[in-house]
């Protein structure tokens, strides 16, 4: 797109894209319920998709992507499922957390780092020759730890190896 979407924009797009998927269409009360916003921001957001050829929308009718929309909202959707997949199943985050912070990342991730993390993944959940994946021995090191130490106590090792000043507050 020539123009970027802001990210509430994204999140329209991305919910349109769902419940399309689901129902064939969207209305404007499903969007705002899923959103857990206001049918009148509803009607905003649509408008201006709409004016940017986004979506096929007219007051009181249903919602559906336009090709263009739908291919943005795909390119979203992805980006959302690969840092979800990234932060659940490589950093061992619950669901509900690694979604909500997919949410974000969803929206600044550029295509190289997605294709870096895509490659990433692929290569954590691969097999060595003895059998062992390394996505399995950095589970078991979360867990676990190694040689003695903890997982935080490797981490402090590294930043200050690193030269990094990290505190609780710090974040």
């Amino acid at each position: 797109m020539a123009q970027k979407l802001s990210a509430t924009l994204e999140d329209y797009l991305e919910t349109i894209f769902r419940i399309e998927r689901e129902k064939r269409f969207a209305r404007g009360r499903d969007i705002s319920a899923a959103l857990d916003v206001a049918k009148s921001a509803v009607t905003s957001a649509l408008q201006s998709l709409s004016e940017k050829g986004l979506v096929n929308y007219e007051r009181y009718e249903p919602v559906t992507l336009s090709a263009k929309g739908r291919r943005e909202a795909s390119k979203i959707a992805l980006r959302h499922r690969v840092t979800k997949d990234f932060l659940q199943n490589v950093l061992g985050l619950e669901e509900e957390r690694a979604n909500a912070i997919a949410c974000g990342m969803e929206h600044v991730i550029d295509r190289n780092a997605l294709d870096r993390f895509v490659c990433f993944l692929a290569f954590v959940g691969s097999r060595r020759e003895d059998g062992e994946s390394w996505l399995g021995e950095f589970h078991s090191f979360i867990r676990e730890g190694t040689a003695g130490k903890t997982c935080e106590q490797c981490m402090q090792q590294y930043l200050e190896s690193a030269g990094i000043q990290w505190e609780e507050e710090t974040l």
